[in-house]
Parts: C-alpha cells; structure tokens; sequence
C-alpha cells in the first residue's frame, strides 16, 4: 500500500487518466474474492452443519453486534463533531461554490459505483456458495487442498487491491490532509467499538443460551472464524464454539455486503465497523470504494485493533 501510495502520488497530475482503470481493476479483484470466499464456505461441512438453530443464534448475535458497533460509532462520532461523511463539522461548508458543485458530482458518482459494487458482490457470494456446494464438495477430492489454493489466491488478490487502494490514495492526495484534520481521533474509534461490542456481548448472554462468558468470547472474535471457535473449543464450549464460528462468517460476509449497501445510509466511519477484523484488509476496498480514500483510515484503525484483541480477549473471558 505505501508503494503503491508513492507510485500515485507521482501520477497527481494525471489522475483522471489511473482512476478508470484502478476502478476496473478493483471490481475485477473484489468479485474474484468474494467468490472465492463463497466458494470456501460453501465446500465448508462445519457451515452447512451448522445453518440451523445454532445459525439463527448466530445470526440474532451477528445483528445485535453490528447494531452495537454501528451506534458506539455513531455516538462517538457526533461527540468528536464529526459529520455523516467523516469531515470535521463545517469543513465542507468553507468551500467555493464551484468546489461544493464538483464535491456533490463527485458524490453522485461514488453512489452509482458503490451501487454496482453491491450487486456484483452479492452476485459473487451467491454463486460462489452454489460452486462451493455443488460442484467443489461434490467433485474434488481433497476440499482442504482445494481451499488451501483459493485462499493463497485470495491472499495474491489481496496484496493486489492493497497496491490499488494505496494507488489511489496516492491519486486523491487527501489522506495526509485527512489525517492531520482528525488527528488523535482515528484512535477513539476502536475503543468506542470494543465498549459498544462488551455492551451488546451482556445483552447476548440474555437472550440466547450462552453464559457470559460463552457470549463475550463470541462477540470479541470480530469476524475472526479461524481463531476465535478454536479457542473457545479447546476451552470445551463446544455450542459456543458453533455460534461463535458461525458468527464470525456472518460477521465477516455481512460487513462486506453491507458496506456499499449503508455506507451513504448510516455514515462513511459507521460502515467501517461492520466487518470486523476484515475493516484492515478486504474491507479496504469496499470502503474506498463506497466512501472515500481517506476513510480507509478509521477502518485500518478499526480492523488493526480488533486483530490484535481477538488473541488476547477471547482465551482470557472464555478461561482457556
């Protein structure tokens, strides 16, 4: 991403000449990974197992903890007086006549962008699943070989879109600008988000069957479904174990579907929050894409810090 920011920074002056293609090139990738993460899930057996009761716990768990995200972020947000579209309150007001008219063409745009990167994405998902499910389970025999592949095909595709994203952010040229208005900000993000989770984590013991712990261990995995289930397994909370594997992969494939979809609805630094650890790689794109560069911030910020707490909260509240 840095290199890819120091190629683009380069290029400023041609921008409008790098941005159709890095477009193409980012709606190529991210339909590619998408399917192939619907793919994985779909030639999982422990996904299928596990899509009936334990799955509706899950998915009642997966809402309740974006809510949860959502609106910590949300309060925070408003508390920092920054807008809807993650600007300090009256930054936009100051500008030029001919400035705000080219900012709400630009806004335009973006909504028709974001608008066709939610159908290709659901698209994808869908018939990565189906492939997953019908032709992989079925027709290759080593699923775990098969997986192994995709996955260092998705890690490739990632490195690419990181190379993209930082591209044009080179391009934009207002990520520093960006940083230096918010500042110290960024780093509250996280923390209102690990409070709003902990929050909605009590509630969860509540409704569901889970004890406190069981539910906080879920609700700290962040989307992390090949760590978080592991520990809470070998800590013997083996239908936690479940529900926490399921909501992760709710969590995850729910914030990338999401993101495009309520990124103009509920506020740019909101959707940051929905995916989970994944804010700090695939939600990369899909936020630069439905938002705008400088956004990326608060989701690195986001995904960065929740990938280093499912480690350290889940085996502590679980006892493991």
């Amino acid at each position: 991403m840095v290199i890819g920011y120091y190629i683009g920074s380069k290029k400023r002056d041609q921008g409008e000449r790098f941005l159709k293609l890095t477009d193409v090139i980012m709606m190529a990738s991210v339909s590619l990974l998408v399917f192939l993460m619907g793919i994985r899930m779909g030639s999982n057996e422990e996904v299928i197992r596990n899509l009936g009761t334990i799955g509706l716990q899950a998915l009642l768990a997966t809402v309740l903890l974006m809510a949860g995200a959502v609106l910590s972020v949300t309060v925070t947000r408003k508390l920092l007086h920054i807008d809807k579209w993650g600007r300090l309150e009256g930054h936009v007001a100051c500008k030029e006549p001919e400035e705000l008219e080219q900012y709400v063409k630009q806004e335009e745009e973006e909504t028709k962008s974001s608008n066709l990167m939610t159908w290709l994405i659901l698209i994808f998902v869908v018939l990565g699943i189906f492939a997953g499910y019908f032709l992989v389970r079925v027709y290759i025999p080593d699923v775990d070989g098969f997986n192994e592949k995709a996955g260092n095909i998705m890690t490739a595709g990632l490195t690419l879109l990181l190379g993209v994203i930082g591209f044009q952010m080179g391009l934009a040229g207002t990520v520093v600008e960006q940083l230096k208005l918010i500042g110290f900000r960024v780093l509250i993000f996280p923390v209102s988000v690990l409070i709003g989770t902990a929050v909605m984590g009590v509630l969860i013991s509540l409704l569901l069957p889970l004890t406190l712990r069981e539910s906080l261990a879920v609700s700290f995995g962040f989307g992390w479904y090949t760590f978080a289930p592991v520990a809470i397994s070998n800590a013997g909370h083996v239908i936690a174990s479940a529900v926490s594997f399921m909501h992760n992969v709710f969590r995850e494939m729910g914030g990338i579907v999401l993101i495009p979809l309520l990124a103009k609805k509920i506020g740019y630094i909101e959707v940051t929050s929905l995916p989970g650890v994944a804010a700090m790689d695939t939600g990369l794109t899909l936020v630069e894409k439905a938002t705008r560069p400088d956004i990326i911030v608060y989701s690195f910020a986001i995904g960065m810090s929740q990938s280093l707490l499912v480690p350290l909260l889940v085996p502590l509240v679980i006892g493991a």
